[in-house]
């Protein structure tokens, strides 16, 4: 009895730390639980004006939802469901959720952090020298940093790490806001890089032979505070995600080859 007691404890105070560091509604976390579970977590600062809150799932973060599980206690002030049995595939998940006056709302997708990281690279990397850090995050680390590091990008983003050389790495933030290869050959020019398909979803399209040497920077609705920062593109045909903007509208943007303005206009989200 007293060890079942213990035990009891020892999870109580494990959840409560886990929630205890989970970011408020309209954002969530999610990470991969035991056994490949997924689990979900939020902050509900809404009290009782929040009514219902559903979990759902895609096999991308544009379309296709499906609601999958109904939150019963909403009147918890940190919450957490966990999907013991994800689809393959389907590791996009997002939250709906209503208010009292009627009012819904859909979170940004989101998926499971699955950081890249060039094989063997620390084996490959001088460990007498400090080693230097390009790309998204600049800055000089020792070589016993890295482990941690490594491990921070595989484990908590889906950011990415390669060689350079034996003391320098790259570091490349995730794109999360065109991240979704499109294939689709229907296709309606709105400038020179951005069409439209048949969904009146945004498509952005470059030079397979230059696709390394395009960025695009987009721009709040204001045209004065940066959005999104593009610095690169892995697929040169990608459909740009709604989920990440959470609001309809017009948004500025400029699409640079090697750094020289390629085009400046705006884009709308419908």
């Amino acid at each position: 009895m007293i060890q079942k007691k213990y035990v009891l404890l020892i999870l109580l105070c494990c959840v409560s730390v886990a929630l205890w560091a989970q970011p408020a509604l309209p954002d969530f976390s999610i990470i991969k639980g035991p056994k490949n579970h997924t689990i979900l977590s939020w902050k509900n600062n809404f009290g009782a004006n929040l009514t219902v809150l559903n979990i759902q799932r895609s096999t991308d973060s544009v379309r296709g939802f499906r609601t999958i599980h109904s939150v019963d206690n909403l009147s918890l002030a940190t919450n957490a469901y966990t999907d013991s049995k994800p689809v393959p595939g389907a590791d996009y998940y997002r939250l709906y959720y209503m208010m009292k006056n009627g009012s819904y709302y859909f979170t940004k997708a989101k998926r499971i952090a699955t950081g890249f990281v060039t094989d063997n690279l620390l084996s490959q990397l001088n460990s007498s020298k400090a080693i230097t850090i390009t790309g998204d995050h600049p800055r000089k680390l020792a070589y016993n940093q890295l482990y941690h590091l490594k491990d921070s990008v595989v484990n908590f983003t889906s950011d990415s790490l390669y060689f350079v050389n034996d003391s320098t790495i790259q570091y490349v933030k995730y794109n999360a806001v065109a991240a979704i290869a499109s294939t689709t050959t229907e296709l309606r020019p709105v400038s020179k890089f951005l069409y439209l398909n048949a969904d009146s979803y945004i498509v952005l399209k470059f030079p397979q032979r230059d696709l390394d040497q395009y960025s695009m920077t987009i721009y709040k609705r204001n045209g004065t505070s940066v959005l999104f920062k593009i610095p690169r593109f892995d697929h040169s045909e990608l459909i740009l995600s709604k989920s990440s903007f959470m609001h309809t509208g017009w948004y500025p943007y400029e699409i640079y080859k090697n750094g020289k303005l390629q085009e400046r206009s705006r884009l709308e989200i419908k």
